[in-house]
């Protein structure tokens, strides 16, 4: 047929086209396509779905699903199923998302268990402090140093009191490393440590090693460096641990640090990769007195992410980590920023302040804690150890053994040689005997674990659909499955 375009022009100027007719009949056969296009996708979904309804009660394992679908059962028996699918379906839902929080939130449980297999447990390294930093005989030797400390101690109890300095003095204090004046300045090892026994045995002076803490120049045992052998308890109690005698020297006790007013000794128990903190974790034993310590050992074990939050970052001056280490590195950089130099006890290579520094800027920004720093994060360590102490302490010595030692020290049966005095009323001044010892061979092991793992989750969701709805997670499979078969076998018969 051909195609005929009619042109006409009315007297108004316009113009009028009529199609010819293959071109009409070119619209009504596209207008048929796209009818006949809606046609069929409409019958594809329900052609789909008829599909689905017939398998679905033969395909899907839920209780009452083929009393809803199946349309030879009556109403009243459809609509009843329906209602009792909708509650438990509800039913489901509510306890797979209630799970499912639970889950997201990864709680923790902790198991404690005692390891009893151990024959002999290394002892713990043992850190001593005495409560005064600065010997009043060595002080008085250092005019400079001794104003400098005289004008900490006015700042804190007497503001309106202070020392001046003459320019020399200040050059000659800004000159002075903080690190050496503490060795200089210190109580000495010979004359603190009266007694040190192990099992029995004495503790080689040489292997009692200074160390620097937040309390000055302290003294550490047991450390296991430079090849010493560490010391190890093969039974438990006193017998079988370490006896210390020590001299307090109140008669050298001087200007000290703001409220280190007491006189005696701190003494921390830390594993020997740790670093002191014995202000923190130290206890106290004071003259006149004879403190026990039990100790017991415990292994602490931590959850890994995703579950824990324990972990470790590599340090700068550590090589194996430890929040501790971290957390004193930390301080260290914030410390080395605004002071421009470190403490004696800090870590690293940057130059150890003087004591003016210490005393008007290290110390103040030490006291103020982690507020300043605490951008600066330290991730718990997944496993640490560390030993708890039970105390108990008596008079010591008694009346009459203090005499009884009067009389052995000024016949020389008993040799101390650097006690200053040896009457009686001295040695229950500045005595201290301490007693460290094992109760338990056994170790202490916590270990935190996940307790609601994606395991625990899932039987969880899957006890919950066979409950209410007579399925398991295998059910999801089938839906999907028999979704997909109906869907493809409508599409190709």
């Amino acid at each position: 047929m051909e195609n005929k375009h009619h042109t006409t022009t009315d007297p108004r100027g316009f113009v009028t086209v009529e199609l010819g007719m293959e071109d009409r009949g070119n619209m009504q056969h596209a207008g048929a396509k796209r009818l006949d296009r809606s046609l069929s996708g409409v019958q594809l979904v329900s052609s789909w779905w008829l599909a689905l309804s017939h398998d679905a009660p033969e395909g899907i394992g839920i209780a009452g699903v083929k009393y809803v679908l199946m349309s030879r059962e009556s109403r009243l028996r459809r609509l009843g199923w329906l209602v009792i699918l909708m509650v438990a379906m509800t039913i489901v839902s509510y306890e797979i998302v209630d799970r499912g929080i639970y889950f997201s939130t990864g709680p923790l449980s902790v198991n404690i268990a005692v390891n009893q297999s151990e024959k002999e447990l290394t002892f713990p390294k043992v850190v001593v402090c005495n409560y005064n930093i600065y010997v009043k005989s060595k002080m008085q030797a250092l005019p400079a140093v001794d104003k400098v400390l005289r004008n900490y101690e006015y700042h804190h109890y007497d503001p309106n009191r202070t020392i001046a300095l003459t320019p020399e003095e200040v050059s000659e204090v800004k000159a002075t490393d903080t690190a050496r004046l503490l060795e200089q300045v210190a109580h000495e090892k010979e004359h603190m440590f009266l007694r040190a026994n192990f099992a029995g045995k004495p503790i080689n002076l040489d292997d009692i090693v200074p160390v620097f803490t937040k309390e000055g120049r302290c003294f550490e045992i047991n450390d296991g460096l430079n090849g010493t052998e560490l010391l190890k308890s093969k039974g438990i109690g006193r017998a079988f641990g370490m006896t210390l005698v020590l001299n307090t020297e109140q008669d050298e006790y001087y200007y000290n640090k703001y409220l280190n007013d007491a006189a005696g000794f701190i003494i921390q128990l830390l594993d020997q990769d740790e670093v002191p903190q014995v202000l923190e974790q130290g206890f106290d034993v004071g003259p006149g007195t004879l403190t026990s310590v039990a100790i017991m050992a415990t292994q602490h074990i931590y959850e890994k992410p995703p579950y824990g939050v324990c972990g470790e970052k590599k340090e700068k001056f550590y090589e194996k980590y430890s929040q501790q280490k971290c957390d004193l590195e930390c301080t260290t950089d914030y410390v080395v920023g605004e002071c421009g130099c470190r403490t004696a006890y800090m870590p690293g290579n940057a130059t150890v302040c003087d004591p003016i520094t210490t005393a008007t800027c290290t110390t103040f920004i030490i006291d103020k804690g982690h507020g300043e720093y605490d951008n600066c994060t330290c991730p718990i360590e997944c496993e640490k150890k560390t030993f708890s102490a039970s105390l108990s302490s008596a008079k010591y010595p008694s009346d009459f053994r203090a005499n009884l030692f009067e009389e052995y020290l000024n016949e020389s049966v008993l040799n101390f040689p650097s006690l200053k005095r040896a009457d009686s009323s001295f040695i229950k001044d500045n005595f201290v005997a301490v007693d460290l010892f094992f109760s338990s061979l056994g170790t202490n092991v916590i270990t935190q674990q996940a307790s609601y793992t994606i395991v625990s989750f899932m039987c969880d969701a899957g006890g919950a659909m066979g409950l209410w709805l007579g399925g398991s997670l295998l059910t999801l499979y089938e839906i999907i499955d028999l979704c997909g078969h109906s869907f493809f076998s409508t599409r190709h018969p």
